[in-house]
């Protein structure tokens, strides 16, 4: 049941990633990576109270959680998108641009999901 529920929400995720994340990007109509910025700030966020939520509550199960934070969360973030975008940056010179994206990126994400926690503690 695991791995159909990872094969599900991995699929649902990285559906969801290029979908949200490529109009975010074209909305915005910058060079700027917003959309990849935004989906992994989300994503952060998500897994933050999604999975303090799945903790605090025996009735989800532990293949759903699984599901849930590893498959859909894990497919709908990308490291390796941020890596190569934050490269991509330096290696143009554009080291403010990637300061700014690394930074937000970082701070934004711990921040977002420190949030996701304290939401997810209310609601328990």
């Amino acid at each position: 049941m695991r791995i159909f529920l990872l094969i599900l929400f991995g699929s649902i995720g990285t559906l969801a990633r290029y979908w949200i994340g490529g109009l975010i990007q074209y909305r915005a109509g910058s060079s700027f990576p917003v959309g990849t910025l935004v989906i992994n700030l989300l994503g952060c966020f998500l897994l933050g109270g999604v999975g303090e939520y799945a903790l605090q509550h025996i009735s989800i199960s532990p293949d759903l959680r699984i599901g849930i934070t590893v498959g859909f969360v894990g497919a709908f973030t990308t490291f390796s998108t941020f890596a190569y975008e934050s490269s991509r940056m330096l290696e143009d010179g554009d080291w403010m641009k990637m300061v700014l994206y690394v930074s937000v990126s970082v701070v934004g994400g711990i921040l977002l999901a420190v949030t996701g926690i304290h939401l997810a503690d209310l609601i328990s």
